[in-house]
């Protein structure tokens, strides 16, 4: 559809899909135009050729309908199989030489199918952005973006901190456990010290209410919890527990706890009054059957135990109904080696792929090991030193690890944010904190936080220790 007479800004050069496709929009209500029926595959054609916001389009042979869409085909929705066999797809290719006027008067750009006037000089047309060589479509809901214009503002998306496009009510935390006011108590509806959280697969919130010396659960929606292990009284009898920490509950409901100032791991089956203990002496230690102060811990498919011996600089492991452990991370010994670690304080074990992620904190790096693999760890986020900085971490605390995407999510406390670190990236973007959040109290986060993803991944709740609070955000 263009010939040598006709000016390069009025032509529509076309992809075209085999026989037997149609489109599928990631969003149609966003990117539907409008439809007609006509003749043919090449009058439907013509019709996105002449809508200057038209980018995509299909025509069903049968039915002889004719759809137009905005947008990228390539990023914003497929490519289907259609019940018409003779259904197909097209999409305009667009190239810079068509944009050479953006940004120029207006008379340069008059009659561009492309370009249109605004404050006297030729721009990109509605929800499009110039990218430096042509003006590519804006993007979607979660799309990652550098700045504002790249996002579609008709649809009140900016580019959050996070670096994706979404409305700015995106940032807003809910409380979901504890005083909103940060405030500390010990009845069912507030924490002193929320130390360690874990989410379950009915999407319920397990919390380590440290200072309270239990463990809480409250269900999805509930500002209310329910006792589920320790008493309230600190104490090392089997139905008592002495500053718990790190949380797992398995798809059964039972729950291990880190019992810290017991230096031992209880689990407690669903419904049971009293624990039984799983891990450690009930003495601090540094042998393969004790251990010192206890963060995080993990518990795979197989009942092993997984957990960060702090005070030793180790990970270790112990298997079902075994009195000793294996250490699978570090070695002892204080150190920033490969091999070392220095105060590990939390971790995430990735048993598809044997990874288990640790949390270095006084290295101010996240450390990955090839579990039964390697007992060197590589540098997966941080390690450039303590700072604020987007490729640095101070005293990061927390972590867990998306299994859609493979997303790091970090409290990086010494900072007051949460940190997002795409799989193999130099740098991280703030998810909460540091001015990345609109709240009433406050814009910051505070100190210590542990993290974790719900079920679907679509929210991130964070324990704010401090302020005796569990936040939960939405994530796109």
């Amino acid at each position: 559809m263009h010939g040598q007479s006709i000016p390069l800004d009025w032509q529509s050069s076309m992809n075209i899909s085999s026989p037997g496709f149609q489109f599928s929009p990631v969003n149609y209500q966003a990117l539907f135009l409008s439809q007609i029926n006509t003749k043919s595959f090449f009058s439907c054609a013509q019709t996105c050729h002449s809508n200057g916001n038209c980018r995509i389009f299909d025509f069903n042979d049968q039915s002889l309908l004719c759809r137009l869409f905005q947008g990228n085909i390539i990023t914003m929705g497929s490519i289907v199989a259609s019940s018409s066999p003779q259904s197909r797809v097209g999409s305009k290719k667009y190239n810079a030489e068509q944009f050479l006027n953006h940004g120029q008067s207006c008379p340069l750009c008059e009659g561009s199918r492309y370009m249109r006037c605004i404050n006297n000089t030729c721009q990109c047309e509605i929800n499009t952005y110039f990218d430096g060589l042509i003006c590519q479509s804006q993007k979607l809901l979660g799309d990652v973006c550098v700045n504002s214009t790249e996002c579609r503002y008709d649809l009140n998306y900016t580019c959050l901190p996070r670096q994706q496009c979404g409305p700015p009510s995106v940032q807003a935390g809910t409380v979901v456990a504890g005083n909103a006011d940060g405030t500390s108590g010990n009845t069912l509806t507030t924490l002193y010290y929320p130390s360690g959280i874990t989410i379950g697969i009915d999407n319920a919130l397990y919390v380590s209410d440290f200072n309270n010396n239990r463990v809480l659960r409250f269900p999805e929606g509930s500002l209310t919890g329910s006792l589920v292990a320790g008493t309230g009284v600190a104490g090392s009898s089997n139905n008592q527990l002495s500053g718990p920490t790190g949380l797992y509950i398995d798809t059964s409901f039972n729950l291990y706890v880190a019992d810290s100032a017991n230096y031992r791991i209880m689990f407690w089956q669903q419904n049971s009054f009293f624990g039984v203990r799983v891990a450690g002496s009930g003495s601090s230690g540094n042998t393969l059957s004790s251990f010192g102060a206890v963060g995080g811990i993990f518990v795979d498919s197989q009942k092993n135990i997984y957990l960060c011996d702090k005070n030793n600089n180790r990970i270790m492991r112990f298997s079902p109904n075994t009195t000793f452990a294996t250490i699978v991370g570090g070695t002892g010994i204080a150190g920033n080696s490969n091999q070392q670690l220095n105060s590990p304080v939390s971790l995430y074990f990735d048993e598809p792929n044997s990874y288990l992620y640790v949390s270095d904190s006084n290295n101010h790096r996240i450390q990955r090991y090839h579990v039964g693999v390697s007992l060197n760890g590589t540098t997966v986020a941080g390690g450039n030193g303590q700072g604020s900085g987007s490729n640095q971490l101070n005293t990061p605390y927390s972590l867990c690890v998306s299994t859609i995407n493979s997303y790091i999510y970090i409290t990086d406390s010494g900072n007051n944010r949460v940190q997002r670190w795409s799989f193999g990236a130099s740098y991280g973007v703030t998810i909460v904190g540091n001015g990345a959040i609109i709240r009433s109290d406050s814009t910051l986060v505070q100190g210590y936080m542990d993290v974790r993803l719900s079920v679907n991944e679509s929210n991130l709740f964070v324990s704010e220790m401090m302020q005796n609070r569990i936040w939960r955000f939405q994530l796109i």
